[in-house]
């Protein structure tokens, strides 16, 4: 459809959505508020709307003082009920569609994903690829294929439904060739995109209609590639850099994890500058895009979702603030809250943000509400490292004293990254690579997430065990003035700034480099 609509097209309607947004911008509050009212409406016949009074509620101080915050295990039973063949419960009809997301301490969340949420996620690709567009050159854009890195597209029945994974890749602005994760492990033995030799060398962008690929999934496709030559014949000699093989590739669309850790690896191997626009698509919603090559996402507001924003200290509290766009502060951290069309009703996200900037309002994503690994898409969370520790500990006769997980990212030299894991042992395991075994399939076991990645090598390498000295995490922690029952190791983060300053104290040759989220 894109190749159908021209180049001259694409541009104007690209200026319209600009003048829209410029409008939605300027009356954020009235925006917001009209979007949270239609949708109350549309609910208000639900088993929850019914139960929250939605019939009574004129404006969002009512909304508020009716609908409590909630996460996934407030939600999870009204869901199974639908699951099993209950109707209008928390939206109108029954959903055909779920969708798994990262997993908590209850397991894999599955979530609904209503028809009218689709169009919400529609919406956020088109934005995104018009954004290309204007970066990349609109007839670059409309006249070239379009190369999508999502995830498996396999559905699977659940109740009397359907299940699939966050790459809404079906339900994208047109259609595009597509590379889904669960097909990276052939891709290493042999790559193609599926483009012709013309398509090959005119090239375009990522579209991300969905939630697109992890920017791991997105260098990992590349390396082979790289090596000989899309659709080239495997005695090809390695060409010099990817801008060889597509001339006119213009535009990378990306978002879920960090392009910093990337950027520098996927620079090299282009040859040549490119434009690079983030997203910011959770699967419950599609949340922000980068409309400006700087300056942070900025917060889609004409989606039909309705946003609340929870002081970081406010969490857990009985009646925490709840800030909309009208109200939220520049430089203070917030935990998202979404109401969506698709039956989620102040349903907290798990993401932390902080603003940066208004009209239009700006943030960037700072971690999320609870300690986690996801460098590589991979959503490792405390519970489960601490799970993993403990079988690999138990099978092996290790006992731990401390230990830390930390993100190994790619570098020039080796495509993919994975975990450190620094221990201290009070009592070493019997045989150490068997100690790296077991962490590893443990948490394949605990963590879809963790299992794709893993599977084959295809985005992760096994983790990488460092040995700590007896006392190393005692005397960090001494020398830092953290001592004592409030403070505590970090088990695990999503950067490697503790790790970095652990391996730096022993004098560890084990040091990677250290690379920030975005945000921190």
């Amino acid at each position: 459809m894109i190749e159908r609509i021209g180049g001259a097209a694409l541009r104007v309607y690209a200026a319209h959505r600009r003048r829209t947004l410029e409008g939605v911008a300027r009356d954020a509050g009235r925006v917001q508020e009209a979007a949270l009212l239609d949708l109350v409406n549309a609910a208000r016949s639900t088993a929850f709307g019914r139960s929250h009074r939605f019939e009574q509620i004129r404006s969002v101080a009512d909304y508020q003082s009716r609908t409590p915050l909630g996460d996934y295990l407030r939600f999870q039973p009204l869901w199974t009920r639908v699951i099993n063949g209950e109707r209008d419960l928390a939206w109108p009809g029954r959903p055909r569609y779920w969708v798994k997301t990262s997993g908590t301490t209850a397991g894999d969340k599955v979530i609904p994903v209503t028809s009218e949420a689709f169009r919400s996620h529609r919406k956020g690709g088109w934005d995104a690829l018009l954004i290309a567009a204007e970066r990349a050159g609109f007839e670059t854009i409309a006249g070239g294929p379009l190369l999508f890195l999502g995830g498996c597209t396999t559905l699977k029945p659940i109740g009397q439904g359907v299940l699939g994974r966050r790459s809404l890749g079906p339900h994208g602005p047109g259609p595009a060739p597509r590379l889904p994760l669960a097909l990276l492990a052939r891709a290493r033995r042999r790559l193609d995109p599926g483009l012709g030799p013309a398509d090959q060398r005119r090239g375009g962008a990522n579209p991300g209609p969905g939630p697109p690929a992890h920017l791991g999934d997105a260098v990992l496709a590349l390396d082979p590639l790289r090596a000989r030559g899309p659709g080239a014949p495997r005695g090809r000699p390695p060409v010099a850099s990817l801008g060889e093989c597509w001339a006119n590739l213009g535009a990378l669309i990306h978002g879920g994890v960090s392009f910093a850790p990337y950027r520098a690896t996927v620079e090299e191997w282009m040859g040549r500058p490119i434009e690079y626009v983030e997203v910011y698509p959770a699967s419950e919603g599609f949340v922000g895009l980068q409309t400006e090559r700087a300056g942070g996402l900025t917060l889609m507001l004409d989606y039909g979702i309705f946003y609340e924003f929870v002081p970081v200290e406010d969490l857990g509290r009985a009646r925490p603030r709840r800030h909309t766009v009208a109200d939220v502060e520049l430089d203070r951290p917030y935990a998202v809250a979404l109401t969506t069309p698709g039956g989620l009703w102040s349903y907290l996200l798990g993401d932390t943000v902080r603003f940066t900037a208004r009209n239009p309002l700006r943030l960037v994503i700072t971690g999320r509400t609870r300690h986690f690994v996801n460098a590589f898409g991979e959503n490792v969370i405390i519970e489960e490292v601490e799970q993993a520790l403990v079988v690999a500990c138990r099978r092996t006769g290790a006992e731990p004293a401390e230990f830390t997980v930390a993100p190994r990212y790619p570098s020039a030299g080796e495509a993919r990254g994975g975990h450190q894991w620094l221990v201290e042992f009070r009592v070493p395991p019997r045989d150490r690579e068997a100690f790296v075994r077991e962490l590893d399939e443990a948490l394949a076991a605990l963590n879809t997430d963790y299992r794709t990645k893993r599977n084959d090598d295809v985005g992760m390498v096994a983790p990488r065990l460092v040995e700590m000295p007896p006392g190393s995490f005692h005397r960090w922690m001494r020398e830092r003035g953290r001592l004592g029952d409030q403070h505590k190791v970090p088990r695990v983060l999503n950067d490697r700034a503790v790790a970095e300053a652990l391996l730096t104290s022993i004098g560890s040759h084990e040091r990677e480099p250290l690379v920030h989220p975005v945000g921190s």
